[in-house]
């Protein structure tokens, strides 16, 4: 008797792929709304200015300080920052682009120079994320008088405009 020999070969392969739950945050609605309201001016509050001119400068913190030939007074209106309430959802990227060197118009047909420096003027810097619905933005700035003369006693007005983009 003539023997066959059978071999079984089995062969298989397991592929085990590990499961993960991917968690991310969540997308914004589409398309982003943000709206920003003006909830108080810029005021820099009284001052002289001498021959020479200088700068008033107020910080996004109330700090008020003035240079070369401006002295600061203590009287009549009281400085104060600007704040604007951005009203977006938590979580939404914003970038500030200011205009810089705003005229201002006074009296005889005066004018001073209003300057915001993105990084030091506003309290959030140029870039941030809102982490609250308003998320407050607080503007200071510096005022450019170039001399007593050039910019008479009186009151200056003016209006500046801030960009705010969505990324």
């Amino acid at each position: 008797m003539t023997g066959k020999s059978f071999f079984l070969f089995i062969s298989f392969s397991l592929l085990i792929i590990p499961f993960h739950k991917a968690v991310a945050q969540e997308h914004p609605p589409i398309p982003v709304s943000v709206e920003v309201r003006n909830a108080q001016g810029l005021n820099f509050g009284a001052f002289i200015v001498g021959d020479a001119g200088g700068n008033v400068i107020l910080t996004p913190n109330g700090d008020r300080s003035a240079d070369t030939d401006v002295y600061l007074l203590n009287l009549g209106n009281s400085p104060h920052y600007a704040i604007f309430d951005v009203y977006a959802n938590p979580g939404t990227l914003l970038q500030i682009q200011p205009v810089s060197e705003i005229l201002l118009s006074g009296p005889a047909g005066s004018n001073v120079t209003l300057n915001i420096d993105p990084f030091f003027d506003i309290s959030t810097g140029q870039t941030f994320v809102t982490t609250s619905n308003p998320h407050e933005v607080i503007v200071g700035g510096k005022l450019n008088i170039p001399s007593g003369e050039a910019g008479p006693a009186g009151n200056y007005n003016g209006t500046f405009t801030l960009t705010f983009i969505h990324e």
